[in-house]
Formats: C-alpha cells, sequence, structure tokens
C-alpha cells in the first residue's frame, strides 16, 4: 500500500491503517498540517524517515505526493455478507472506470453519506491514485473487491433493493423514486452503459433529470447526484 498527499496519508494514520514507514521531504515547511501528520506517526509507532524530495518524486505514482508519502500493509478486506448484516446497509458497485480520479471522487462522496461500503471488480486496484483522489476517504470506508453478479446475489439474500443509474427506457426520474435503505447503487463507467443482463437484475433504474444539450454527466458527478438523494430521503437533518 502507498499512500500520498498531505491530507491522505494524514486520514490514514487517523483510520490506524497499517502505515509502516512516513517519508517527509528533507526541506518540508512544518505548518499545522505537517505537525499533525508527524503527531499522529509517532502516536502509532510510525518510522519516519526525511529524504530528499528527488527521491519523493521517484517513489511517487501520482506525481503530486505534496512532500509526505507513505508505505504499508494493505487493509484486511471485509466481508461482503457481514456487512450487509449492518442496520439498513447502503452499498455502492462501481461497475467499471476508465480513469482513476472518477473512482476516487465516488469513494470520497460515499464515505461522506455515510454508505456501508464500496464494492470494485476484482480487476480494480485500490492504487495510489484512487486513494489520493478520495483524499483520505477511502482509508475510513470498507472496499471490497467482488464480482457483480455475487454482490447482487448476496445482496438480495439480505433484502436489499437493487437500484441502477442509467438512462434507459423505463426508467424512472431520480426525483420521483423512492430511495430508502437497505439498497445497493450500480454505477456505471464513463463510456458504457449497464448491460441489459446488469438492468435486469435492478429492481429499478434512476435517471438524472437533464435540460441542457450536452446531456450527460461525469460518471462521480452522476454518483454524487443519486447518492445524495438517497441521502436526502433518508435523513431528517436537510
Amino acid at each position: 500500500m502507498q499512500i500520498e498527499g498531505r491530507n491522505p496519508v494524514l486520514e490514514a494514520l487517523r483510520a490506524g491503517s497499517s502505515i509502516t514507514t512516513l517519508f517527509l521531504q528533507k526541506d518540508i515547511k512544518r505548518d499545522e498540517r505537517i505537525k499533525e501528520i508527524i503527531k499522529e506517526a509517532q502516536r502509532h509507532n510510525v518510522e519516519m524517515k526525511q529524504v530528499k524530495r528527488y527521491l519523493l518524486d521517484k517513489k511517487s505514482e501520482t506525481g503530486v505526493h505534496q512532500g509526505v508519502l507513505a508505505e504499508g500493509e494493505d487493509r484486511k478486506e471485509q466481508d461482503l455478507g457481514t456487512l450487509l448484516k449492518d442496520n439498513d446497509p447502503f452499498i455502492i458497485y462501481i461497475r467499471e472506470a476508465l480513469y482513476e480520479h472518477n473512482i476516487g471522487a465516488i469513494i470520497r462522496t460515499a464515505e461522506c453519506v455515510g454508505a456501508t461500503a464500496i464494492i470494485l471488480p476484482p480487476k480494480i486496484e485500490l492504487t495510489a491514485q484512487i486513494r489520493r483522489a478520495s483524499m483520505g476517504a477511502s482509508e475510513h470506508i470498507p472496499i471490497i473487491r467482488q464480482s457483480l453478479f455475487q454482490a447482487i446475489k448476496l445482496a438480495r439474500e439480505a433484502n436489499l433493493k437493487i437500484i441502477g443509474i442509467e438512462r434507459a427506457e423505463n426508467s424512472t426520474n431520480l426525483y420521483q423514486a423512492e430511495l430508502k435503505k437497505p439498497l445497493m447503487l450500480i454505477i456505471g463507467g464513463e463510456d458504457r452503459s449497464l448491460s441489459k443482463q446488469i438492468l435486469d437484475k435492478c429492481d429499478i433504474t434512476v435517471e438524472i433529470p437533464m435540460k441542457g444539450k450536452i446531456n450527460s454527466l461525469n460518471m462521480s458527478v452522476a454518483a454524487a447526484i443519486v447518492m445524495y438523494e438517497v441521502f436526502r430521503q433518508t435523513n431528517t437533518i436537510l
């Protein structure tokens, strides 16, 4: 596991992630955020190394390390069946994505709305780029890798409603749909719709109403709109 950037590293330390080594740029300005990172690293007995910038540049996978980089062991993946026993679970399945920053952005929003877990297909690795784009949210929410149809099977057994985001013939306007938990939300990719096989597995599909000429949204933006509608319908604080 490699985490880069001030906020992602700090959140990983706060979450108790298995960080073994913290690399700090030698001449880095010790502002409040850096002091917090050092304090958390000391609290968790993390080895700290001061290195020259060019070494961080060489190790970096994102190119945006901000003078801070951490290495450690991957978190043990939680069991989906166990998580589905949670009170009113809200599961997000990211079917596919071409751009890692979109996955990170969805994870960030999912953590903000209090989702139970994120599921990724087995082929998608939780990279440093995804962790960076999530701004530390990836360290606070369970992330599971499992095939879609196995996840749907387990969700059905736990009585979750299966909802797809798709502009399809029989889709329901998002703001007319009942989106109360427990539910699993399936998000498609940037350039591919959810297949008929997947749509047939959904209880309903929802579409976001639009008035412009473009008639499409970035996948992480669309996912955020739907997740916050679930949040609005489920919570009374708005």
